[in-house]
């Protein structure tokens, strides 16, 4: 049997998972990195106010909606256990127990580790998906079909951090300076005149920063041509002559329910200020009901199939949601 082999015993399987290094960086872990936490209900007290602010729960099944305190609990319990699998099918087993070649089962056992490592880093995209949702939408959708848990969390921004700009970006009467000091002063306004610290954008957005009329000018003065450049670089300087926070571009598509997502649209702007939360981390009794990443291996029949399993209990805390200012352009 192939989970049988020293590499997938549960002692350095687990050592493995723990200590694979990141496939990406993530922009998120920096803002709400993950924190132990040994409370098995950590995800439903993370919502109703136990850790971050409350925030509204719209959740529903087939059958009724999720109205009733303990369905919601056992609801939560869904979202935060992120779980990612994969099997090995009849002909993997069948090579790894009947070889052709010793070079044949050795790679057997290698694919397996190479599917660990992409159960790992889709454990981490989710969390990076579930931090994006509550920092960049204010909000956390989660659907799961097959157990028919859909759930609509609507966490407590201040419906003035949710800007749009005066004038569509893509046009070039736009001042999208004169829109980033307005959120400045918007972000100010709710965090006791505290400036932001930061800003997400996607490469789309950038772009039209840069073709910018209004930047252009900021650079190369009144008598700019149309033709030329502003680079990355000069922009940056730009919004730091205006007190604006620098920007890092934010492109990245996770998986999720088998689609590719964009984690932050184009022509949205996202303003923030230093601590945001932290990524709740529960004890899962997968590992002895301890905080952490878990793995195991299991096997089946009717088919004969085996099973690599890597999870985790993680779930956003949105501390200070009104630290969070976006724009839409």
């Amino acid at each position: 049997m192939v989970v049988q082999a020293p590499e997938f015993q549960p002692a350095r399987l687990q050592a493995y998972v723990e200590n694979l290094p990141p496939a990406r960086k993530y922009l998120l872990e920096a803002l709400m990195p993950d924190q132990p936490v040994n409370d098995l209900n950590f995800s439903w007290k993370v919502i109703n106010g136990a850790y971050a602010p409350a925030a509204s729960i719209t959740g529903f099944n087939a059958a009724a909606p999720l109205r009733d305190k303990k369905a919601q609990e056992k609801a939560f319990g869904s979202v935060a256990k992120l779980q990612h699998s994969y099997f090995f099918d009849e002909v993997e087993l069948f090579a790894y127990q009947k070889p052709r070649t010793p070079e044949e089962q050795a790679q057997i056992v290698d694919d397996g580790l190479n599917y660990t490592d992409e159960l790992v880093n889709g454990v981490r995209d989710t969390k990076e998906f579930l931090r994006a949702q509550a920092i960049y939408k204010g909000r956390i959708e989660y659907h799961n079909e097959k157990d028919d848990i859909h759930l609509d969390i609507e966490l407590p921004v201040p419906a003035g951090n949710r800007t749009t700009a005066t004038t569509g970006w893509d046009d070039a009467a736009a001042e999208p300076l004169t829109d980033l000091k307005a959120m400045v002063k918007q972000y100010q306004a709710t965090n006791q005149r505290r400036r932001p610290t930061g800003m997400h954008i996607t490469t789309e957005t950038e772009a039209l920063l840069l073709a910018n009329p209004q930047v252009r000018i900021q650079v190369y003065g009144t008598n700019s041509v149309g033709g030329q450049i502003v680079t990355s670089a000069q922009l940056q300087n730009v919004l730091a002559a205006n007190n604006i926070p620098n920007y890092e571009i934010q492109d990245d598509v996770m998986e999720v329910n088998g689609e590719a997502v964009q984690l932050l649209e184009d022509g949205m702007v996202v303003m923030f200020g230093a601590g945001l939360g932290f990524t709740a981390i529960g004890p899962a009794a997968e590992r002895g009901f301890t905080p952490g990443i878990f793995a195991y291996t299991q096997e089946k029949m009717n088919p004969p199939s085996e099973e690599i399993i890597v999870g985790q209990l993680a779930f956003p805390a949105f501390q200070r949601p009104s630290s969070v200012v976006t724009l839409s352009v």
